[in-house]
C-alpha cells in the first residue's frame, strides 16, 4: 500500500530558476527526489525546468518484507535493519507542476529531464555541433517544442578530437540521445556518447532510401550500396524502438 501526502505552493517558477525546499518543507533538501519539471543542476541545487508551482509529495511505501533475524545474538542489527528498512520505504518528490496539472495530475505532460532518452530529428550542422528537434520523451511524443544540440565533445567518448559533425549526423536524420542539462528555455544539451545513442534512422543522399547500419560508423543504402558515415547506435542493445 502507498500513502501519498501533498503539499502545494503557489509562488509561480520559472525555468531554471531555484526550488526553495525549505519553505515547505524542513527536511535536508538532498533527500528530495526530482520529478516532472524539475531537476538538479551540476551543483546539486533542484531548480524548475518549467512554469508552474512547487508540489511536493511524501510517499510512504509498505513494505511486505519482513527482515528479521532469527538469533536472539543479533537483536541490535536488527533493529538496524528495521530503521533502515523504514527509511527507504519513505521518499520525498519534488514537481513544479502548471495550474492545469496541479487541479487534474493526469492531464501532466511529459517534459524531457537530465539523463533522459530522447529521439531526435537533426536540422542543422554547423562547425562543432549539431542541431535537433527533440520528438520523443520516454516513448511518447512531446506536445511541447523542443530543441537540442550536440556538440563535438559529447558525440562519442574516444577521440573526441577526431570527431567530425559532418560525419556524425545529416539533417533529416532521427538520434537516440540522452539529455546532459537543460540548456536554456526549451534548448537542450544532449549527447550521443555511448553506445546504444546515435543515428537510428538515416536516408541516402542519393536516392533517399532508408540506410541499414553497417558499423558504429558507417551506413548503406540497400538499392545502390552507397555507403555514408554517421555515429550509429547500436540497435540490437536498444529496447525503446
Amino acid at each position: 500500500m502507498t500513502t501519498i501526502q501533498t503539499i502545494q505552493t503557489t509562488t509561480t517558477l520559472f525555468p531554471g530558476e531555484r526550488i526553495r525546499l525549505d519553505v515547505v518543507d524542513d527536511d535536508d533538501e538532498e533527500a528530495f527526489e526530482c520529478g516532472s519539471g524539475a531537476y538538479r543542476d551540476e551543483n546539486g541545487i533542484a531548480r524548475a525546468s518549467k512554469i508552474g508551482a512547487v508540489c511536493v509529495k511524501d510517499i510512504e511505501l509498505e513494505d511486505d518484507d519482513d527482515e528479521k533475524d532469527d538469533d536472539d545474538d543479533e537483536e541490535e542489527d536488527e533493529k538496524t535493519n528495521e530503521k533502515t528498512t523504514k527509511r527507504r520505504a519513505r521518499k520525498k518528490l519534488v514537481e513544479v507542476l502548471s495550474a492545469a496539472e496541479r487541479e487534474d495530475e493526469r492531464s501532466r505532460v511529459r517534459l524531457p529531464e537530465v539523463n533522459d532518452v530522447v529521439f531526435a530529428k537533426c536540422v542543422k550542422i554547423r562547425d562543432k555541433m549539431a542541431q535537433f528537434d527533440v520528438l520523443v520523451c520516454d516513448g511518447k511524443p512531446l506536445k511541447t517544442d523542443f530543441s537540442g544540440i550536440v556538440r563535438q565533445q559529447d558525440v562519442r567518448k574516444t577521440e573526441i578530437d577526431k570527431v567530425v559533425i559532418e560525419e556524425s549526423f545529416v539533417p533529416g536524420d532521427v538520434v537516440r540521445c540522452k539529455v546532459l542539462s537543460m540548456g536554456d528555455g526549451r534548448s537542450l544539451v544532449l549527447a550521443t556518447n555511448e553506445n546504444t545513442l546515435g543515428v537510428v534512422r538515416a536516408k541516402c543522399k542519393r536516392c533517399k532510401a532508408t540506410m541499414v547500419a553497417m558499423n558504429w560508423q558507417e551506413m548503406m543504402c540497400p538499392k545502390t550500396e552507397h555507403r555514408e558515415f554517421r555515429k550509429v547506435a547500436k540497435i540490437d542493445e536498444i529496447t525503446d524502438i
